[in-house]
């Protein structure tokens, strides 16, 4: 086995026997990597609390055979512990996990992905507020580096930038004109503020995101078309996006 180091932020764990851990880690160098942490649920770990989920450190692992490397050493970077100890941080930082783990690959380096990912839990933990709009942004910001970049600024359907928009397709990927609706029928009722406010968002700064001022009404809309969309794109519904929705905090 040769011995690697990368920097990563820990998506997931699971339990291994009666001592270890799996780790699902993101990476900037190698994309998605599963470790197992050995010993780490013994009471004197030498890994203490540094691989818990949101955990960004330095690692050094060494590359095992089986699909699984194995992690010893950690320097953490940033615990994000403001996420871990306040539920709302918590509940929608879990979405931005959830996703990154779902469109990562095992092998394949997305530095952006990661850097995303980042900012995205630099700014949740910052913010004392607008966590739902953070999650939405996100979102967008992910899509799009994923190739799933909906259309906001013109219709989806046939272009034309002159129109008012007043539906989103998930099918046809972006919002679409009254005229389009009329022939075809793609899309759903969306307000143009929202279509706005969701442009915005893939625009802005995640770190500015955080202290937007936005018309609630709005912000709960963009927040159910845009996770619409997500499920749509990645054929899946997230755990978290769940949870988030029986709390009624998607809507």
């Amino acid at each position: 086995m040769s011995l690697y180091k990368a920097k990563g932020i820990v998506l997931k764990t699971t339990k291994l026997g009666e001592a270890d851990k799996i780790i699902t880690i993101l990476t900037a160098s190698r994309g998605k990597v599963r470790a197992v942490a050995k010993g780490i649920r013994k009471t004197k770990s030498k890994f203490g609390s540094r691989l818990e989920p949101f955990s960004h450190a330095d690692m050094l692992l060494y590359a095992g055979r089986n699909g699984l490397d194995i992690v010893t050493q950690t320097e953490l970077i940033q615990s994000f512990s403001e996420i871990r100890d306040d539920f709302d941080r918590l509940a929608f930082g879990s979405g931005m996990l959830d996703l990154a783990e779902k469109v990562s690959v095992e092998g394949d380096p997305d530095v952006a992905l990661f850097n995303l990912l980042a900012k995205g839990l630099e700014a949740t933990a910052w913010s004392k507020r607008n966590h739902r709009l953070l999650l939405t942004a996100f979102d967008l910001k992910l899509m799009s580096i994923t190739g799933y970049l909906p259309k906001l600024d013109a219709c989806t359907v046939c272009g034309n930038s002159a129109v008012e928009l007043k539906r989103f397709s998930n099918e046809r990927g972006g919002a679409v004109c009254e005229r389009c609706f009329d022939e075809a029928g793609f899309g759903v009722p969306v307000r143009s503020a929202v279509l706005a406010l969701m442009h915005e968002l893939l625009r802005t700064k995640l770190i500015v995101v955080a202290e937007m001022d936005t018309v609630a009404k709005d912000e709960a809309e963009a927040s159910r078309v845009v996770s619409d969309y997500v499920a749509y794109h990645l054929q899946t519904r997230l755990r978290s996006r769940e949870c988030l929705t029986q709390l009624g905090s998607l809507t």
